[in-house]
């Protein structure tokens, strides 16, 4: 796509802009509508404030006019007629006529347009439609008007004697040019109030949509650097560059981009889980490696044995007896090693038995007796124990070569039972475990010298098997304790891991 066309999308937008922008205008727009609410506001106040003040007028005038008729005083009633026209000024905008009972002008604030004794046809429109307001004697009717484009406020009120009888209407007409004059100068002001307002909240809103977004932001480019580092680190990005989704321009919004981003990180942690599988099998390997050395050893030396004694045989046959005897104990030798050999062939869910743990001793005399360290065995169970032998054997088969792979002089081996459980100790001297990892001594640590991933399979078996496992170390001595519960588990409830997926 074009990037110019793209740039004018909004869902393309960063929400750096987008957020300060959506603040921004809602604050504008409110401050618009409440602006114009309370013009509308002013507008009907204004309107209600000129009709009360008309309402007020002539009640307040009527009193005296209601004198001024019943004396025929023309003069004193257009000096209060003309007082009342004049209190906005003396403008024409506020007409007052006053009728006699026959309906003629008795008086009138403008002389010359509404002479005395003039009918009301001679009127204008808005006074004779107040002459004509449906009113009970008594009473005061107040109306709207709109002629010409104008509008009028009008008032029709009887004049009444003192024995009730309407001996003259008073008729008032104001414009609502009055009206439109206050009503200006209101809005100017809430123009003004409303554009300094809207000053304030255009950087207020941008800098506060700026604190609302640049968190977001921030995690969003963190995490679309990590997994762009990170691909390219990954030594499958190559091949599987092409196949992947494009990036997302630097333009595009967050979103896009940590769904980008995600999505690389899902990639990341699917092919660490395959090295995960590849590093457990190899540690697998090098652990039986380790442990084959050994066993090579051991069944080497009774084969150089037997071997000389056949040579010796052959040129002495008197020493048959002797040679047959030396051959049986090499091949009993032999068979009791590569019967240790076989922890994988047993069932998994079988009872761990003594002989389970003598195998292991078996298997790991050899490296000792290689590396001249003195192997402590204290196993004293006699009977059959409620846990899964393979598992168990597995743990403490990766124990026992650890120890021995740092010991200097001495590993030692126990066992006991106590309050339902099996507490197993592995202990050497020598190196000790590094300080800096024990604070996580089961974390998978491939590559790092003491720590590999046998830890770690240990610890997720121990775990599968309800148990826990435990580091001491210092004073030149290493301790891991093993517990685990004596007692049937639920159906299911134990995992163990295939023969081509148990790592060492």
């Amino acid at each position: 796509m074009n990037p110019g066309r793209r740039a004018w999308r909004p869902g393309t937008w960063s929400y750096r802009v987008k957020v300060p922008l959506l603040i921004t205008s809602i604050s504008v727009v409110t401050a618009l509508a409440i602006s114009v609410a309370i013009a509308l506001l002013a507008r009907h106040w204004l309107r209600e404030d000129l009709h009360d003040h008309a309402t007020a007028v002539a009640q307040s005038l009527a009193r005296g006019l209601v004198v001024h008729i019943a004396r025929d005083d023309v003069w004193e009633a257009f000096e209060a007629v003309r007082a009342v026209a004049a209190v906005e000024g003396g403008a024409p905008r506020c007409d007052v006529v006053v009728l006699d009972r026959n309906k003629l002008v008795f008086v009138s604030s403008d002389p010359v347009r509404f002479g005395l004794r003039s009918p009301i046809a001679v009127l204008t429109e808005p006074l004779r439609r107040a002459s004509l307001l449906s009113a009970r004697p008594g009473n005061l009717a107040v109306g709207e008007l709109r002629e010409d484009g104008d509008a009028y406020a009008i008032v029709g009120m009887p004049l009444l004697s003192a024995d009730k009888e309407v001996i003259g209407t008073l008729l008032m007409s104001y414009s609502h040019a009055i009206f439109a004059e206050r009503y200006r100068d209101t809005i100017v002001t809430l123009t003004g109030i409303t554009a300094g307002l809207v000053l304030l909240l255009i950087p207020f809103g941008w800098w506060l949509g700026h604190r609302v977004a640049n968190p977001v932001a921030r995690v969003t480019d963190a995490l679309y650097r990590l997994g762009e580092e990170t691909a390219t680190r990954s030594t499958a990005y190559t091949a599987e560059a092409a196949a992947a989704p494009s990036a997302p321009p630097a333009t595009a919004s967050e979103l896009d981009r940590l769904e980008h981003s995600l999505a690389l990180l899902q990639e990341q942690l699917d092919e660490k889980e395959k090295l995960q599988r590849q590093f457990i099998a190899a540690d697998r390997l090098a652990a039986i490696g380790r442990m084959t050395s050994g066993v090579a050893h051991e069944i080497n030396n009774p084969l150089a044995g037997m071997l000389n004694a056949l040579s010796n045989l052959r040129r002495d046959p008197t020493l048959l007896p002797k040679t047959v005897a030396l051959l049986e104990r090499g091949l009993e030798q032999i068979r009791q090693t590569l019967s240790a050999l076989l922890i994988e062939t047993k069932t998994s869910h079988r009872p761990l038995t003594p002989s389970d743990i003598e195998d292991l001793r078996v298997l790991v005399q050899p490296q000792s007796q290689h590396k001249r360290v003195q192997l402590v065995w204290n196993y004293p169970i006699t009977g059959e124990l409620a846990v899964p032998a393979a598992p168990v054997r597995q743990v403490v088969l990766n124990l026992l070569l650890n120890a021995l792979h740092a010991a200097e002089s001495r590993v030692e081996f126990s066992a006991s039972t106590d309050h339902g459980c099996l507490t197993i100790r592995v202990l050497n001297d020598g190196l000790e475990f590094p300080r800096a990892l024990r604070d996580h001594p089961f974390e998978p640590g491939v590559g790092t010298e003491g720590t590999g991933l046998g830890l770690w399979a240990s610890h997720q078996l121990v775990g599968s098997l309800g148990g826990r496992i435990t580091l001491s170390a210092g004073s030149g001595r290493t301790e891991f304790g093993v517990e685990l519960p004596l007692h049937p588990l639920p159906a299911g409830a134990l995992s163990v891991p295939a023969d081509d997926e148990l790592p060492a």
